[in-house]
């Protein structure tokens, strides 16, 4: 008899043992979260670039739609934007620092741009050169690795492409 009670008593320890380690961390996570609004939020090392002096504009353009190599900003095929990570902490390109490289992806084989991008470049290049006082002397465009044009030519060219 004295047995049966002693594994009645020790039957729900690990209920009670769980119950009790639930409380606990429920209760320190309010604690920590209390203690949070009191202090300062500092910015996270690896992720604040800071001011970036953007000069340049470099559209590139790629008959694959693997986005291969550094961009800042993509139009794919349909004419859809997309920005990066390295856009959105304002990340330069280690080796063109103050230059915004937009990647044309899946243009035809000929290198063209389709009427979607077109039209898609056309809006960004406006939007960042009256954002970042860019002049239009300062787009280039590449198709590839070889540079097919730079300065108004190379807006012309990219609006147009």
């Amino acid at each position: 008899m004295a047995a049966s009670s002693s594994t009645n008593r020790h039957q729900h320890r690990h209920y009670k043992t769980l119950i009790l380690l639930v409380l606990s961390m429920t209760g320190g996570t309010f604690l920590l979260l209390w203690l949070a609004q009191f202090s300062p939020v500092t910015p996270l090392r690896g992720r604040s670039a800071g001011a970036t002096d953007w000069r340049e504009i470099e559209v590139r353009a790629e008959s694959t739609a693997a986005a291969a190599g550094f961009y800042h900003l993509r139009i794919d095929a349909n004419g859809r934007l997309f920005r990066s990570d390295a856009w959105k902490y304002q990340q330069a390109h280690p080796e063109q620092p103050g230059v915004i490289a937009v990647l044309l992806s899946s243009t035809h084989s000929n290198g063209r741009p389709t009427p979607a991008q077109q039209q898609t470049l056309s809006r960004v290049l406006a939007e960042l050169g009256q954002r970042y006082s860019i002049d239009a002397q300062e787009v280039s465009v590449r198709m590839g690795d070889s540079l097919l044009a730079s300065g108004a030519a190379g807006t012309s060219l990219a609006r147009g492409l």
